[in-house]
């Protein structure tokens, strides 16, 4: 058991009050009391990062979180479009596979729409069946970010 003290941040009714939380042995609050001989730090919750592209950081998810968690993320929700545009499905494996040596917890998306739109050049394409068959793995969470627009304009098969 663990406990913890100082200025805790309540998000759900905005206050802050000196305080003590107990972490049972499963590392789980077990107690949040009011107390007021405290340490004079913040304790607040971890923050999730809801849309981000790691490959822009030009970092693996091991070595993005390292960083991210120093900070405070405990999570991020990825969008792994831009190295399925470089290297397909099996990029966007590496980066699930990847993110499973971490301490940061990733919730990845299966991209929408790799190229982005049928003007770009980049050598890969995922498809509407490979979409379902990388939702049917159970390792991701939500289809990403739509940016073929003139797919959505011009009713193309593939996007609506």
């Amino acid at each position: 058991m663990i406990k913890i003290s100082g200025n805790i941040v309540d998000v759900l009714n905005r206050k802050i009050f000196k305080g003590v939380i107990v972490v049972d042995d499963n590392g789980r609050i077990a107690n949040i009391t009011k107390h007021n001989c405290v340490d004079n730090h913040y304790i607040i919750p971890g923050l999730i990062d809801a849309h981000v592209h790691i490959e822009s950081s030009m970092l693996n998810p091991i070595q993005f979180g390292i960083p991210a968690i120093s900070h405070g993320t405990v999570a991020v929700v990825s969008d792994p479009h831009e190295i399925a545009n470089v290297c397909g499905v099996n990029g966007i494996e590496y980066m699930l596979n990847n993110s499973k040596k971490s301490q940061l917890k990733y919730f990845f998306g299966v991209p929408s729409c790799v190229p982005a739109t049928y003007f770009d050049i980049n050598g890969f394409l995922i498809n509407s069946k490979i979409v379902e068959k990388l939702f049917n793995t159970g390792n991701y969470y939500f289809l990403s970010e739509i940016m073929n627009y003139p797919g959505v304009i011009f009713d193309d098969i593939e996007v609506t």
